[in-house]
Parts: structure tokens; sequence; C-alpha cells
């Protein structure tokens, strides 16, 4: 709640300074393609506010950039979960749909935030204005989010580190795309992880993220993925996968991005590293050495080219 407050007291403006900051490291990390959620507004005005910035980076950045809106993010002080949900639903979502500020809707699933059946609301709700479904599932609890996942088949589900082998399983059948958060369970010194040798032997798609937040400051892949190798026991492989194709399908965008084939954005990152098990192996983003999109250098030696 203290981020909400500060992201209220904060004009648009200045958080599309701050952003385009936080954007330029990403780049520089390595990034060429990035989902933005809002969630820290948690009232009409500042949701839009946020999500009027996320427009904005899209249009002065060559990067491509996916919205989501998680306006579901937590429960403001002085509401309940179902009147927020109300707001969300009959309030929120339209203007989102009518601004086109967003292409995904997400929910936080979680004991003491948003139940399953008020998460399907609304997700369903923002469904039904061409919003995908997206989902918090499952991070300190089976609070049923991956059942949730599946039933409405999401785009994706983020976390699932409780969730039911069984509702793993059926995410082969109804492609929902699992993206795991290591560098989250490291920054809130919780030693649980998602079941990655189950998902992956169940031949699971898994994608890794960042989880970016106040409480997870990371902004690269590359941490991210020493992490994997440590927290999760990935293997470089498996790793590479997660943060390029399959990071993009849990973005809808891997007709686009996520690995070099004909007709694709020729988004290309160069490493100083002798071979590609050394993904993993190192901490931190020194190994970058070019970052190309759509086969135009914007980073040389890992700084952004102007």
């Amino acid at each position: 709640m203290e981020t909400v407050n500060k992201t209220r007291q904060t004009t648009q403006s200045e958080l599309l300074s701050i952003a385009q900051d936080r954007l330029n490291s990403m780049i520089e990390a390595g990034t060429t393609a990035l989902e933005i959620k809002s969630g820290y507004g948690l009232s009409l005005e500042d949701e839009l506010k946020i999500l009027r910035v996320i427009r904005q980076l899209k249009r002065q950045n060559m990067c491509q950039v996916a919205s989501t809106f998680l306006g579901a993010h937590a429960v403001p002080v002085g509401t309940t979960p179902e009147d927020y949900t109300r707001l969300v639903v009959e309030e929120m979502i339209p203007a989102v749909h009518q601004q086109k500020l967003a292409e995904f809707c997400d929910v936080f699933c979680e004991n003491g935030v948003f139940s399953p059946k008020l998460s399907t609301k609304i997700l369903r709700a923002g469904a039904s204005y061409g919003l995908r479904p997206k989902i918090h599932a499952d991070q300190f609890n089976d609070s049923q989010g991956a059942r949730v996942a599946n039933d409405l088949r999401a785009t994706s589900a983020d976390h699932l580190v409780h969730s039911k082998t069984g509702e793993l399983e059926r995410m082969t059948k109804t492609s929902v795309i699992p993206v795991l958060l290591p560098a989250s369970s490291h920054s809130l010194l919780n030693k649980d992880h998602a079941p990655v040798t189950e998902m992956l032997s169940m031949g699971l798609p898994v994608a890794l993220g960042t989880d970016f937040s106040p409480s997870n400051w990371i902004l690269g892949q590359l941490t991210v993925a020493a992490m994997a190798a440590r927290g999760l026991r990935m293997k470089a492989a498996d790793i590479i996968r997660g943060i390029t194709i399959n990071a993009a399908r849990a973005l809808h965008l891997q007709d686009s991005v996520g690995s070099i084939r004909n007709g694709k954005r020729a988004n290309i990152v160069t490493l100083k590293v002798p071979n590609h098990k050394w993904i993993g192996y190192t901490y931190g983003e020194g190994i970058v050495d070019k970052v190309l999109i759509e086969g135009r250098e914007v980073v040389r030696e890992s700084k952004r080219v102007h």
C-alpha cells in the first residue's frame, strides 16, 4: 500500500520518466519484449494513469510491450473483496476496453485477496471485453488459482509454487503457459519454489519472468537465469527456452519473437561468453554484448545506442 500511495501521488509524466529509465536498463540487460502490469493504483483514475504510461512506452520504444490490467492486485483499505470486485468489473474493465489500454486482464488469486470465485468473475468480465485472462496463482498456498487458469484457458499463470500436480497436468491440454518467478521467492526469503522438474517432465513449456516489483528489484532475465539454475535446478537449455520462446508464448508473441526464424522480428542478443552453458552460471547482465531489435543495434557493449 505504500507503493500504491506513492503511485497515486506521482504524475503521469513522472511515472513515464521513471518507467523509461527502468526500461532502458532492461533493454541493456537483453530484453527485447516484455509485459508490464498495472496494479499499484487500485482506483479507476490511477489504474488508467498507469496503463496510459504503458501505452506511451509502447509508442516511444522499439521493443514490444504487452500491457496487462491488474486492477485486482490487492483490496484497497476500507473496502471488501466483493465490493472492490464490483468496481473492477463494472467500471474499470469497461474503461480499459473503451480506451484500448490493455491486451490482458490479470488477478491475484490468493487467500485473503481474491477468491477463486471472485477471480473467475473478474477474468470472465475481462474476456467479455476482449482482454485475455492471466492469473497470479498459488504463490503462497494452493488457492486453486491453477484450476481457475485451466477452467478459463488463461494465456498464462504466474508463480504456481503450491499448485496441485493434477492441475499442472491439465495445462498440457488447456495450453496455459506456466510462468515461474524464482527471483520472487528469493526476494521474499522463501525457500519454496515451483516444481519445475515435474513440469518439464510433463512437457510443459515453462517460461521465466523477473517479477520486477517493489519487493523484488530485478530487471534482467539473465539474473533470473542464475536463480533458476540454483533455486530451480534448471539446465541451461531449459532456461534459454524459458526466457525466449516460452516467454514469448506467455504474451502471445511467439509468432513474431522468441526464436530465430524466417519472418520474425530479428530480435537478437549476443553475449560475451564461451558457450550457452554460461547462461545460468553467471550472475547479472555484464555478459551482454549487443542487443538488436528488428535487426537494428540498440545496445552496444552493454550500453544503449541512441
